[in-house]
């Protein structure tokens, strides 16, 4: 069966890809550009796709807790969940939290009955395996897609460096580095990601920035720098792709997430966690280097073309999808002839 073919019904919505759009069903209409946060409860998501799951094969859910919810409630009711779990994170493991192993045992139990996961990086096939008692072959890695929509190298160049984002982001390390980095460094950040800490002379920080700001500064910097603090969970893909479809060179911490989208000295660099000095050297590499940065910068935007446009992204969660439902099939198909 193609990817095409199968009736999918889901709480997401992705309007950028006509290809998405002409193949699965939302229970938001796909007209609207983005799903508004909080417009409905995570219970009436999870209702709906309850009620209209008997009309398709697989029920994609998107979110953890909406994931979470839709999957207790068809366990509760005792009927098959067709169910894709995805935007599912890992987070940092509590072991002596009662709430937290109460937690980790229910989303493990969603997606055993699940008919698979969809990942945002490949450290995390494994990662949620061992987490949720599952093994690897019910997950499927898709590479994110750039919410740039068209992937083009900026022509503007002012020579600073920028750092945006806040999920485990260790701007305390940039903040470290930054005396011995030659250029101006601008951060954009949260309003409680940078408190009390002194700043160095050649540093700026906004907080609570436009997104039109955002993307001002990115397009205007010349090099994009991603400090990321040591995680099981992959975070910073979203300014990672879209620093690589404006033909910035990014350095970055080598974690998850990072490692599926920067090859190392063709498209960035990678600093280990927590080394100060390899951050500063490597900006200063690039800065000294302005061929180098624009070879980099040329390269990343050919690896969003390839690999990381909305249709692209669309076609590979197609493709999984497809293959963990024909794998799920046989799966049931050889259970039911084993008990014939």
């Amino acid at each position: 069966m193609k990817a095409s073919s199968l009736r999918i019904l889901t709480n997401m919505v992705f309007w950028q890809s006509p290809l998405w759009q002409a193949v699965t069903t939302s229970i938001y209409p796909m007209k609207i550009h983005a799903k508004p946060d909080r417009l409905h409860s995570i219970i009436y998501e999870s209702w709906q796709l309850f009620q209209q799951r008997s009309s398709y094969d697989i029920v994609l859910t998107m979110g953890a807790r909406e994931s979470l919810a839709y999957g207790m409630l068809c366990a509760m009711k005792g009927c098959p969940s067709k169910q894709i779990m995805t935007e599912v994170f890992i987070d940092t493991p509590k072991r002596g939290n009662p709430l937290w192993h109460l937690k980790t045992t229910l989303y493990g139990f969603v997606a055993q009955r699940a008919v698979g996961i969809l990942t945002n990086s490949s450290d995390e096939v494994v990662t949620m395996a061992q987490r949720f008692g599952l093994t690897q072959e019910k997950l499927r890695y898709v590479p994110m897609h750039s919410n740039i929509e068209h992937p083009q190298k900026s022509i503007q160049n002012e020579g600073f460096v920028l750092s945006a984002g806040r999920t485990l982001r260790d701007y305390a390390l940039l903040l470290k580095s930054a005396p011995a980095i030659r250029c101006p460094i601008v951060i954009i950040c949260g309003h409680k990601d940078i408190r009390g800490k002194h700043l160095p002379g050649n540093v700026t920080v906004l907080k609570e920035a436009s997104i039109e700001t955002y993307f001002d500064y990115l397009n205007r910097c010349s090099i994009v720098v991603l400090p990321l603090k040591p995680s099981e969970r992959s975070t910073g893909q979203v300014v990672l792709l879209e620093a690589l479809a404006r033909g910035k060179p990014v350095v970055a911490t080598r974690t998850p997430g990072t490692t599926d989208l920067i090859s190392h000295g063709q498209n960035g660099l990678f600093i280990d966690a927590g080394n100060s000095q390899q951050l500063s050297g490597a900006v200063n590499r690039l800065i000294a280097d302005a061929g180098l940065a624009s070879q980099m910068g040329d390269q990343a935007v050919r690896d969003v073309l390839h690999s990381h446009t909305f249709e692209t992204h669309a076609r590979l969660k197609l493709s999984a999808i497809d293959s963990l439902y024909k794998q799920a099939m046989t799966r049931q198909h050889t259970i039911e002839e084993v008990i014939l």
